[in-house]
């Protein structure tokens, strides 16, 4: 049995097992598979044959030409051919390879010759492919014995190789623990394990060669180490006698090691840095770091902290203090105790810095920064406070919502800069006109707000409307110029009109814009001053219906220029035709299509049929350009340029012959946004036009900026500019502003001559009105095209007044 115990038998025995298993399991198992392979090859090569064969057979023609004796031949044992009926069995054929005792594969394959149906049957020689698989399984004996006997005779000579240096190393470190430390241990060997583990006792030999000689330099070490550290370390017995003084002790105290050896500790304390009835408990256990004060050799006090931890507990107990100068800390801390009353002392001063910022912000949040009247925010606070105290007191109150005639105009035509003023005047003077206890406040642009609390009856508001009527209507005067302004004012009273602030706030707000339609004064809320809501329901449904059933038909009014008398364009102007109301007139539908969001079909319908009876002129010889309005709702719409140039190329219209019209407060909507959007259109070559000049929100800035060819003035000043000189100064000024902005001028509502000389004389473009003819439905103007004397002799648009572009 001991031949069995060595480890090189061992590895023999466990090789021959583990490869003889290993040649078993491969034997068992690809054999079959080859087996398997060689029959399925038998199989698959005997099914394509049969197949060509079949393919052949059926390829001669008519029975009597059929040959199956030149089949027979080389692994064809056996063929006929023969009709089903007298086939005996019909279709006979082996179920697996080696079924038939005779070594011969039977099969038999269908096939129509002719109509009729016959029998293949053909015999296959097995006895090669059998050979194949005998042989395989011959070879595989020999090989699996083959390669287990290599295996064993290869892990012999390795057995062999393995344990010879681990013998080495046995016998070496049998030497080692005989005291023979001075031997190295070498062994030569690839085998890594063997290596590491000669390393591993060589390292053992000289730990134990080093370990007397670490022992004798370790108490030196560590003196070094305490007498170049910055604390000071100081050791003593168990009667506080100190035994140790490193350098940097010596450095702190200015004692020698000589001089402190074997005096008690306290002589290096200005005061003991514990307490009596502490000391045994500290000299026990130890203790954290406490801060006392030091005394040098020259009675000096410096401030250190100590800490006092106990070494061991042996008879002999000794201690180690530890000592650090923290004199430069604590001036440290001082600077920075004066440094935290510095800077409270700021803190408290830009606190108080930061209310007073605190109260200016919240003036500014809730005051006009213009006027320094309340603004909306601060109003609606106010109006809630009234209406709680009115409702707790019984009382009423009014409120006031005001908007200023005109001051747009002369916002936008005199600069902003005047508009200032004149708001400024407005305050001032409403300020004076209405009591202390009332709330003036700016709600925005050119719109106020007036809360009159404790209020009586509506005399008491009527009255009050009339003084802020009067104030207003006195001229202003700014930097020497006069000018003269109206105002709209719409009254809600509480409780009557509304149980909340919300509701007083709409209430006056439709008041107020009841007394600008009606151009009243002052206008107190009415509950039907709503009631168009549901009509406008209604009409909503039916504008939907409209768009569908094509009830919307395009008018034309033509655009004259004033330099030659001649007809150079036309606007289109959309009517709703009814079929119970009648023609609905656009003022009373399109701000319900920008509500609803059908201004997008509406504005594209308009498009359209503008621009095919545009195409139609052309190609009958008219030279006319058409305009078309945008709805500031279309340039909110990023698929409006696609829309109106697929229209174009549909109706085949040049990019300068359509002319898009855009108020100013579109624009001002989203400066950027129409920016951006005009600027596109401009690129193709369409013309652009501001409509309604000088009655929006526009800004000289933008006004500069944008990429428009044309300015159109709103008839509101044109209408009146006979009467009034402000009208005429505004239309002058617009005129004459376009003009060095390199833009084209066009008046609309030139009702009569006077107007349309007055135009004339100020170098004015072009003009549009009643006075040259009101807007025509398409055969009409044909006509008018026809008769007019505006239409004569029609010149090429482009080479009269061209635009500036």
């Amino acid at each position: 049995m001991g031949l069995f115990n060595r480890f090189t038998s061992r590895v023999v025995l466990s090789e021959l097992l583990v490869h003889t298993t290993v040649a078993a399991i491969l034997f068992l198992t690809l054999l079959p598979i080859i087996e398997r392979s060689y029959k399925a090859q038998f199989l698959t090569h005997i099914a394509s044959e049969t197949n060509q064969l079949v393919v052949l057979i059926m390829n001669q023609r008519g029975e009597n030409n059929l040959d199956i004796s030149t089949i027979v031949g080389g692994h064809i044992l056996l063929a006929s051919l023969q009709p089903a009926d007298q086939a005996t069995p019909p279709g006979q054929q082996d179920a697996a390879f080696n079924d038939a005792p005779d070594h011969i594969y039977h099969t038999a394959v269908p096939l129509t010759i002719g109509e009729k149906l016959y029998y293949l049957q053909l015999g296959y020689d097995e006895a090669y492919t059998v050979r194949l698989i005998d042989a395989a399984y011959r070879y595989g004996l020999y090989i699996a014995l083959a390669y287990i006997f290599i295996s064993m005779l290869v892990m012999f000579f390795l057995g062999l190789r393995l344990t010879r240096p681990l013998k080495q190393l046995g016998n070496a470190a049998r030497q080692i623990s005989q005291g023979q430390t001075s031997r190295q241990l070498q062994v030569r060997t690839r085998i890594t394990e063997i290596r590491n583990l000669a390393n591993d006792l060589e390292q053992m030999r000289q730990a134990l060669v080093n370990q007397r000689e670490e022992i004798a330099t370790r108490e030196a070490h560590i003196s070094s180490i305490m007498a170049n550290v910055i604390d000071a370390f100081i050791t003593t017995d168990q009667q506080r006698r100190i035994l140790s003084f490193n350098a940097s002790a010596e450095r702190m105290f200015g004692y020698s090691y000589d001089e402190v050896l074997h005096q008690p500790i306290d002589m290096l304390f200005a005061g003991s840095p514990f307490a009596d009835d502490q000391q045994p408990d500290v000299y026990r256990r130890g203790h954290p770091v406490i801060e006392t004060l030091g005394k040098r050799r020259n009675a000096a006090s410096f401030h250190m902290e100590v800490t006092i931890t106990e070494l061991g507990e042996q008879e002999e107990c000794r201690y180690i203090a530890i000592c650090r100068d923290i004199s430069r800390r604590k001036y440290a801390e001082l600077e920075i105790k004066s440094l935290k009353q510095d800077l409270e002392q700021r803190v408290i001063k830009r606190t108080r810095e930061l209310a007073e910022a605190n109260r200016e912000l919240q003036h500014q949040a809730l005051h006009d920064g213009l006027t320094e009247l309340p603004n909306r925010a601060l109003l609606s606070d106010r109006l809630q406070q009234g209406t709680r105290a009115a409702r707790r007191e019984n009382n009423a109150l009014a409120l006031i919502i005001m908007d200023l005639d005109r001051f747009k105009e002369i916002n936008d035509t005199l600069g902003h800069h005047y508009g200032d003023l004149l708001l400024q005047q407005v305050a001032e003077r409403m300020r004076g006109a209405l009591r202390d206890s009332d709330t003036v406040a700016r709600l925005g642009g050119d719109e106020f707000a007036v809360l009159l609390p404790n209020i009586q009856d509506e005399a008491q508001v009527a009255a009050a409307a009339e003084k802020i009527n009067a104030a207003i209507a006195a001229p202003f005067t700014l930097e020497g110029q006069q000018l003269h302004i109206g105002v709209s004012i719409g009254i809600a009273m509480f409780p009557k009109d509304g149980a909340d602030h919300t509701r007083l706030m709409r209430h006056a707000d439709i008041a107020m814009y009841v007394a600008k339609r009606t151009q009243s004064n002052y206008t107190f809320y009415d509950p039907s001053h709503d009631s168009h809501s549901v009509s406008r329901l209604a009409m909503m449904g039916e504008l939907r219906q409209a768009l569908e059933q094509h009830q919307l038909r395009v008018h034309y009014q033509p655009t004259a220029d004033l330099g030659s008398r001649k007809v150079v364009g036309a606007e289109a102007l959309v009517r709703w035709c009814h079929p119970s109301k009648g023609i609905i007139m656009p003022e009373e539908f399109i701000p319900l299509a920008e509500q609803t969001g059908l201004i997008k079909l509406l504005t594209l319908c308009v498009l359209d049929q503008a621009l095919e009876q545009l195409k139609i002129w052309q190609d009958a010889g008219h030279n006319l350009r058409m305009s078309v309005n945008l709805s500031p709702r279309n340039l909110h719409d990023p698929e409006i340029v696609e829309h109106i140039a697929q229209r174009m190329k549909k109706w085949h219209i040049a990019p300068q012959d359509l002319q898009l019209e855009i108020t100013e407060s579109a624009i001002m909507e989203d400066p950027m946004r129409a920016m951006n959007i005009l600027t596109t259109l401009h690129a193709m070559g369409i013309m652009l036009s501001i409509d309604d000049f000088g009655t929006g929100y526009s800004s000289l800035m933008y006004l500069k900026q944008l990429p428009v060819n044309q300015i159109k003035i709103d008839k509101s000043f044109v209408t009146d500019m006979r009467d009034k000189n402000e009208d005429k100064v505004i239309v002058r000024s617009t005129i004459d502003l376009a003009h060095n902005m390199g833009h084209q001028v066009i008046a609309e509502g030139v009702d009569n001559e006077a107007a349309l000389d007055m135009l004339t004389a100020m170098g004015c473009d072009l003009a549009q009105g009643f006075f040259i003819s009101e807007p025509l439905t398409a055969s009409a103007f044909e006509h008018w095209l026809d008769t007019s004397p505006w239409s004569e002799q029609l010149i090429n648009k482009l080479s009269v007044g061209a635009p500036n572009d």
